[in-house]
C-alpha cells in the first residue's frame, strides 16, 4: 500500500485530513511495471478517497461504491475536467467535457454513427482484417500481440468510420499515448496541438467536398440549429481521435493476456461460444483500462470527508471492478457470475457513445483467435510491459502458441 507523504507539487489543502494524503502519481503507481490492476487495487487498503498532491493535487476514488456516485451523480459532480493534471485539454472536448443539455445536444451528433445498424460495415471490415492479422502470424508460432494486432484493428476500423488515411495512423496513435501515458503538461499539449492541427486540415476538407463519414457529420452539423464553430468542431473532431486511438487497443491487451494465462477459461468460452458476450463483459470487468476525472460542483461530502466546490476527482473504472464490497471475490473472472452493473463503459448520460464499437471489435478478437489458436500463452523469454495513467495499458505483450497449429 502506498504509504503518506508529505506534499510534492502542490501544498496539502487544509481542510484535507493528513492521514488521507498519499504520494501518488497515477502515471507511476508503485508496482504498475509488474501489474497494473494489482497497483490499483493495493489503493483500496485504506480510505474509501485519498487525496495527492501529485499532477497538481487532486483526490483519488478507491471504492467502488464512491466510483459508482461518481459516475451517476451528475447533479453533484462535473465532467468539465476529465484529464490528469487538470488542463491537459486546451479546449473542450465534445460532448464529453460538457454538462446536461449541453452534453445531450453535442452527443446527439456523433451517437448515431455507434449505434449496432451502423456499425455493420465495420464490423464486417473488422472481422476481415482480425482473420488476416491472425493468419499473417499464426505459422510464426508466436507475436507480439500489441504491435502485431492491437494496434492495428482498432485503429484501421475507427479510421474507416471517419474516413481518414491509414497512412497517418502511427502517427496519430503516438499524439494519442503521449496524451494518455504522460504527466508532462508541456509534452501532452505539444500533442494535443498536433493533432488539433491535423484535424484542422480534414475538417476544411470535409467542408469543401462531404461524404458519408462520421467526420462529414460532424463537420456539417448544426448544434443549437446554427453551423458548428470551429472550436466546437475541433472539439467535436479531437475527443473522436483521442478515444479511438487508445482505449480498444488497450483492453484488447489485457483480455488477451487473461485468456493466454487462464487456459480453462479459454477452453469454457470454446464450449460455450452463445454466451461469449457476457464472458468478455466479465473480463473487462477485472481488468478496467479508462481513468477519467470529475469534478466537484459544489462544497459535498463524499466517504465522510467534506470535498471543496472545484475540486477535482480521478475516477479509474478498475476501482470499481476490484473492488470486494462491490463483488464477491472480485479477483476472480467468474463467467457464471450473476450480471450486474460494471463501470467498465461509465454510467449515466455520460456514457462512453463507443461502447458497441469496442464490445464489436473484442468480439470479434476473441472468437476468430481462439478457432486459430486455441493454445497460447504468455512468452516467458521476452518482456511485458505495462504503464498506468489516463488509460491503463499493456505496452508490449508477447505470446506464442503452446501447440503450433498446422498452416
Amino acid at each position: 500500500m502506498a504509504t503518506t507523504a508529505p506534499a510534492r507539487d502542490f501544498a496539502v489543502p487544509v481542510h484535507v485530513p493528513q492521514e488521507m494524503v498519499r504520494d501518488i502519481d497515477l502515471y507511476a503507481i508503485p508496482g504498475s511495471d509488474r501489474d497494473v490492476h494489482d497497483a490499483w487495487r493495493a489503493l483500496q487498503a485504506g480510505p474509501e478517497l485519498i487525496w495527492t498532491p501529485r499532477n497538481g493535487g487532486h483526490w483519488i476514488a478507491t471504492s467502488g461504491r464512491v466510483v459508482e456516485m461518481l459516475f451517476k451523480r451528475t447533479d453533484l459532480f462535473s465532467n468539465r475536467e476529465i484529464a490528469v493534471p487538470p488542463g491537459s485539454m486546451l479546449l473542450p472536448m465534445l460532448p464529453i467535457q460538457k454538462d446536461g443539455e449541453e452534453h445531450r445536444v453535442y452527443r446527439a451528433i456523433i451517437e448515431p454513427a455507434f449505434k449496432p445498424r451502423s456499425l455493420e460495415a465495420a464490423t464486417q471490415r473488422a472481422r476481415t482484417l482480425a482473420i488476416d492479422l491472425i493468419e499473417t502470424f499464426r505459422p510464426h508460432g508466436r507475436c507480439e500481440f500489441i504491435g502485431d494486432f492491437a494496434l492495428i484493428l482498432p485503429l484501421v476500423v475507427f479510421l474507416s468510420i471517419v474516413d481518414l488515411p491509414q497512412a497517418d495512423r502511427d502517427t496519430l496513435h503516438r499524439h494519442a499515448e503521449v496524451m494518455t501515458r504522460t504527466a508532462d503538461i508541456a509534452k501532452r499539449h505539444a500533442a494535443f496541438k498536433a493533432i488539433m492541427a491535423y484535424l484542422t486540415t480534414w475538417i476544411e476538407r470535409r467542408r469543401a467536398e462531404p461524404g458519408a463519414d462520421l467526420l462529414s457529420a460532424v463537420v456539417h452539423s448544426r448544434p443549437f440549429g446554427r453551423p458548428a464553430t470551429d472550436e466546437e468542431l475541433l472539439g467535436l473532431g479531437g475527443l473522436l481521435l483521442f478515444g479511438g486511438l487508445d482505449t480498444v487497443t488497450s483492453m484488447m491487451g489485457f483480455v488477451m493476456r487473461f485468456l493466454a494465462t487462464h487456459p480453462d477459461h479459454r477452453r469454457w468460452i470454446l464450449d460455450h461460444p452463445n454466451r461469449i458476450a457476457s464472458a468478455i463483459e466479465e473480463i473487462m470487468r477485472r481488468h478496467g483500462v479508462a481513468n477519467v476525472m470529475r469534478t466537484a460542483i459544489d462544497d459535498v461530502e463524499v466517504a465522510g470527508v467534506t470535498l471543496r466546490g472545484g475540486e477535482h476527482i480521478s475516477v479509474a473504472t478498475c476501482m470499481h471492478g476490484l473492488d470486494e464490497r462491490a463483488f464477491d471475490n472480485p479477483l476472480a473472472v467468474d463467467f457464471e457470475r450473476p450480471a450486474q452493473w460494471t463501470a467498465t463503459f461509465g454510467a449515466g448520460p455520460h456514457r462512453c457513445p463507443g461502447m458497441n464499437l469496442a464490445r464489436m471489435e473484442i468480439r470479434i478478437l476473441v472468437e476468430e483467435w481462439l478457432r486459430r489458436i486455441p493454445d497460447f500463452e504468455v512468452d516467458p523469454g521476452r518482456p511485458l510491459v505495462q504503464q498506468t495513467g489516463g488509460v491503463n495499458g499493456i505496452l508490449q505483450l508477447p505470446l506464442r502458441w503452446v501447440a503450433h497449429p498446422p498452416a
